[in-house]
């Protein structure tokens, strides 16, 4: 079921747009005006797969950023570190990969409202809350992610094409497996 509800989530995207081109000088719109071998290898998969992690995780870092001010364990600081450090290091992937397959600078996943997705509200509701009420919260958003992200890079995993990008996913998995087991 959670195959199922990755693959329509990133088949909605297609739905939506995502494959559209940029336009050029001239106003005449084109697939890429700088590596067209290099983006033909990155399928609408691959492209809605990485606009989707990408916004997730950059929607996930302030959330991040609230833990050393509002926990008051050790352990929600340690989940919170290792969270971002993961974070961050597939933040840097994902934008080199977006680089590579020639996406657009503005996301048109950025600020969408889908599971997982941790949003403005949620960020400014996690920033009222401090110690054990910050701890419980910040384990049921970042629970929410990590299970929206996995049934997301299932998708990729089993759809996707291009190789970098299949394995970004299957460190995402690895990485997802990791997290969960901290946030139980």
């Amino acid at each position: 079921m959670r195959i199922f509800l990755g693959l329509g989530i990133i088949g909605m995207v297609f739905v939506a747009g995502c494959a559209g081109g940029v336009h050029n000088h001239s106003g005449n719109s084109s697939a890429n005006t700088s590596t067209p071998a290099a983006m033909s290898s990155f399928t609408t998969t691959d492209r809605a797969w990485i606009e989707i992690t990408t916004a997730m995780d950059e929607q996930l870092v302030p959330m991040l950023d609230l833990v050393d001010s509002h926990t008051g364990t050790a352990a929600a600081r340690d989940l919170g570190r290792k969270a971002d450090a993961s974070t961050k290091s597939e933040l840097l992937d994902l934008r080199r990969l977006h680089d590579q397959a020639g996406l657009p600078a503005e996301n048109p996943h950025k600020g969408m409202e889908m599971p997982g997705m941790v949003s403005s509200s949620q960020i400014a509701h996690a920033g009222a809350l401090r110690e054990a009420d910050f701890d419980g919260y910040l384990k049921k958003c970042l629970r929410d992610h990590l299970e929206q992200k996995e049934r997301l890079a299932l998708g990729e995993k089993s759809s996707g094409k291009e190789p970098q990008t299949v394995s970004l996913a299957s460190r995402v998995l690895q990485e997802q497996g990791r997290l969960s087991a901290l946030v139980e």
